[in-house]
């Protein structure tokens, strides 16, 4: 195999490490979405602000392997249920830069008749 062979199939297999890794952060960043999103609906119905936050801390262990450092608020106006979770995410492989991720999610608080 020649010199410009190996390099060409380097080159592809950073490539695509990169590109699977893209695809991972796409993924974890979903599922935590999903996650601050059910949140803050439980949040509009219930108004129970210290149980959402547990469940949520244990939404995000369970759904985003490789999360850290996680800061989670849920808060309630009275008007609006606002949650917010910012994590740094270590994507599985070589973990080739440092990633933040920080998701916002608002609901109106639903009033009973």
């Amino acid at each position: 195999m020649t010199l410009e062979g190996l390099a060409s199939m380097l080159v592809f297999f950073v490539v695509l490490t990169i590109i699977v890794q893209i695809g991972f952060l796409v993924v974890a960043r979903g599922a935590a979405s999903t996650a601050v999103e059910g949140a803050v609906r439980r949040v509009a119905t219930s108004g129970d602000l210290a149980a959402v936050e547990q469940r949520l801390a244990r939404d995000l262990r369970a759904t985003v392997p490789g999360a850290s450092g996680t800061e989670i608020s849920v808060t309630s106006n009275g008007r609006m249920a606002t949650g917010t979770v910012s994590f740094d995410w270590a994507p599985p492989g070589p973990d080739l830069l440092p990633i933040r991720i920080s998701i916002t999610r608002a609901a109106p608080v639903v009033v009973p008749p």
